[in-house]
């Protein structure tokens, strides 16, 4: 196929989509495959980001000179003309990502867990003490009779007395 007739038949496929004509039927009527209708699609509707930043100045332009229009009406007085500015002031916005919502990631860290102060006053009178604790608490219980006593008092020691 030439390079007119390609383009000919482009201009087609395009009036038709134009019309409301879905992709299926223009496949029937002028008998292309799924992928040729596909590469005319490509070619007529290139998306790249050359094209996207096209088309969104294009839209820019069209809705500047739209704005012009009804903004004079609406400081005229007409409210649904100013109704309308503002709709299109948030689309002309959104185009340009200017609406964007502000996203806030909250981060919760753990500290690193620490021991305990009971736990650490209970390592040192061990190390003290030379003697492991007979009941490691966690500091909130209760510790029985004298056992307080006799976890914090030393070891018992014979000592002996040469003469």
């Amino acid at each position: 196929m030439t390079d007119t007739a390609l383009l000919d038949r482009d201009e087609v496929i395009a009036e038709a989509l134009a019309s409301g004509r879905s992709t299926r039927a223009i496949t029937k009527e002028l008998r292309v495959t799924t992928a040729e209708l596909d590469a005319a699609l490509e070619r007529l509707f290139p998306i790249d980001t050359q094209a996207r930043v096209r088309m969104i100045k294009s839209d820019l332009a069209q809705i500047n000179r739209l704005t012009e229009i009804f903004f004079l009406k609406a400081v005229a007085g007409d409210v649904q003309a100013g109704t309308l500015t503002v709709k299109i002031w948030e689309r002309k916005h959104e185009l340009l990502g200017l609406d964007a919502v502000q996203r806030v990631d909250l981060q919760i860290i753990n500290p690193p867990q620490e021991v305990p102060r009971h736990e650490k006053i209970r390592q040192v009178i061990e190390r003290l003490t030379g003697r492991e604790l007979q009941q490691p608490n966690d500091g909130n219980g209760r510790l029985d009779d004298d056992s307080a006593v006799d976890a914090l008092s030393p070891p018992n020691h014979t000592v002996e007395l040469s003469p």
